[in-house]
């Protein structure tokens, strides 16, 4: 969650879902898109500020955080700057003179953006995020930066861990203290899986090599205490730190130390087999720190660089570590040491320790390339306009309709409205959606969501099963042939069914066909479905669709029994109209034969609405 993307995004969350998270919005105040500098920033807290006081609200404030037992939840500064966010939504009522023209411009812009951003904070978690990253623009940056192959590797893998969290139907307000959780105890989310790029220089740590090789490797810092590691406090003992599993019940104990008593009677023995086991540890994690090292080494195909220093954070030289030892003697027989300098004396002291590092603020994110910025916009400002409707030479023709399709694109964003076209392959799930919820539908075929099976499902899809086995009928099923749209009702168990569905009267009746699977094309889309059973009456036939739950199905469920219907009629070449179709619901022994079922001009009616 450091990578700077996925810092943008988490803050911008943060900003959305709560109000006092002051500190996440300074991010954005002072950050590339809005830039505000410290004038206009002063001026935004002292308005934040006098808002508060005309409201009385800045004692509750702090005496709401310090009842709740967590006065640190939020930075000291939240705690009285916090409402800023909120002053946001009144910036228009404050005194313009006290902002720079550019800075209040851009204040009211953002206040706007935002606005629209936190109506959609009901929207569901990966909605909200994909708004924010086409606001933030992330998706061009993270291209820019690491190339269209592996740029959005991060952002897929938040949005994945979102996905997930969301399914489990975690609140936005849950998602974002989990990852503070993650972030706090385990130094954030893992990140997306690195791909060998043979056009960048990729930094990477160990962990994430593994299973990966490069033609050059270069692994710095091979100094006594930073690699291999020196933390002797935290040596992964179990027995000091209540952080680590004890080792007996972890997987891997056969190759873990093994703690014992060794028949101690006294507090002095019993120390004593403590600190020895200690010691097993910071050995052990010794050990495991020069195969992470073997690791490193090995990810080169052939070209391997090591390298360490002498002076690094401390005062005092750090002496080379073990690996770097083991490293130059090997180089020295087989390969170059490109440098051998002589060791510092012990009394020596780092010539870098009293420099003094300063720095800018604000940051100008474009450095040394703000001038070429600048020119390049008082070019474009300064050209007159061009019409994008006239015609263009092959020489610009091009650029006109990436124009054209860019002002298309942002226009639609603005106005919310997204045309979705229907996949050339349909299920009969997908039909009733269709017919019930467009827009619903539409939303998910834009981002699919994987949708869990329950316990519910699974016995749908054994009895439907049963039902096969009963009538000695084999075919193979697929798990879109099953209609999860309905699942079980919790009062309603396998065997349960299956009694209901003996004693009703289409037990006593043979079926023409059982689990008739079909495609046909309705308006050029492939629609695919199973039909449950046939049965043969005096006008031709009736089709049947088992249903595990009780309740009675709506209008728009009858369109599974027309597709069905059609596709009979069609599988046998014979009129709609010798084909009658019906739901079955077994809980209740209730037989629902429905009317006025759409025709094939309004199935087709239905799949051509745009």
């Amino acid at each position: 969650m450091h990578v700077p993307e996925i810092a943008d995004l988490v803050a911008m969350l943060k900003v959305i879902n709560n109000p006092d998270a002051g500190a996440s919005l300074m991010r954005h105040l002072t950050g590339p898109r809005i830039n505000l500098g410290p004038r206009d920033i002063a001026a935004l807290g002292r308005f934040a500020r006098s808002r508060s006081e005309s409201l009385s609200a800045d004692s509750r404030s702090i005496v709401k955080n310090i009842v709740a037992g967590n006065p640190q939840s939020a930075e000291a500064d939240d705690q009285f700057i916090g409402s800023v966010i909120d002053a946001l939504d009144e910036i228009e009522k404050c005194e313009k003179s006290k902002f720079s023209s550019v800075g209040y411009e851009r204040l009211t812009s953002f206040a706007s953006d935002l606005r629209r951003l936190r109506s959609r904070a009901s929207a569901p978690i990966t909605d909200l995020i994909v708004d924010i990253e086409r606001y933030l623009n992330l998706e061009t940056e993270v291209m820019l930066r690491d190339g269209g192959t592996h740029g959005r590797r991060h952002l897929d893998r938040f949005m994945d861990e979102a996905a997930k969290f969301a399914r489990s139907g975690g609140t936005l307000t849950a998602f974002l203290q989990w990852l503070d959780v993650a972030s706090e105890e385990e130094g954030g989310l893992k990140a997306g899986t690195p791909d060998v790029d043979a056009s960048v220089v990729q930094i990477l740590t160990i962990h994430m090599a593994k299973g990966a090789e490069w033609d050059v490797v270069a692994v710095p810092g091979l100094a006594e205490g930073t690699f291999p590691g020196a933390n002797s406090s935290d040596p992964d003992n179990w027995i000091t730190n209540e952080r680590h599993i004890p080792f007996s019940l972890r997987g891997d104990k056969d190759i873990l130390p093994v703690f014992s008593w060794n028949a101690a009677t006294t507090n002095a023995a019993a120390k004593k087999a403590i600190d020895a086991f200690a010691d097993q540890c910071v050995d052990f994690k010794m050990r495991e720190e020069i195969r992470l090292g073997y690791v490193a080494i090995t990810r080169a195909r052939t070209h391997l660089f090591c390298s360490t220093s002498f002076w690094r954070d401390g005062a005092k030289p750090v002496a080379p570590s073990v690996l770097y030892e083991k490293v130059q003697e090997v180089a020295s027989a087989v390969g170059t040491v490109i440098s051998a300098p002589i060791a510092p004396a012990s009394t020596d002291r780092n010539p870098a320790k009293d420099i003094e590092i300063t720095a800018q603020w604000p940051r100008d994110p474009l450095g040394d390339r703000r001038a070429d910025f600048d020119r390049t916009i008082a070019l474009v400002e300064s050209a007159a306009p061009i019409n994008l409707e006239g015609n263009f030479d092959d020489g610009l023709r091009d650029f006109a309709d990436d124009a054209r399709a860019i002002i298309a694109e942002f226009n639609e964003y603005k106005a919310g409205a997204h045309s979705v076209a229907l996949p050339p392959r349909l299920s009969t799930s997908t039909l009733i959606a269709l017919h019930e919820n467009p827009a619903e539908l539409a939303r998910t075929i834009r981002r699919p969501m994987p949708r869990a099976m329950d316990e519910y499902s699974h016995r749908g899809t054994a009895f439907h099963i049963w039902i096969e086995n009963h009538f000695n009928a084999k075919t193979l099923f697929d798990d879109e042939d099953f209609d999860l749209l309905t699942p079980f009702e919790e009062d309603q168990k396998l065997e349960d069914l299956k009694a209901k569905w003996l004693a009703s009267s289409w037990a006593q009746l043979q079926p023409h066909a059982v689990e008739v699977p079909f495609e046909t094309v309705i308006a050029g889309i492939l629609v695919r479905g199973r039909i449950d059973a046939v049965y043969k009456t005096d006008a031709g036939f009736e089709v049947v669709d088992w249903k595990t739950g009780s309740k009675v199905l709506g209008e728009s469920s009858a369109v599974q029994l027309a597709v069905y219907r059609l596709a009979w009629a069609k599988l046998q070449r014979i009129s709609v109209d010798q084909v009658t179709a019906a739901f079955h619901y077994v809980p209740t022994n209730t037989t629902d034969r429905r009317a006025n079922l759409l025709s094939e001009g309004q199935l087709i009616d239905l799949l051509s609405v745009k």
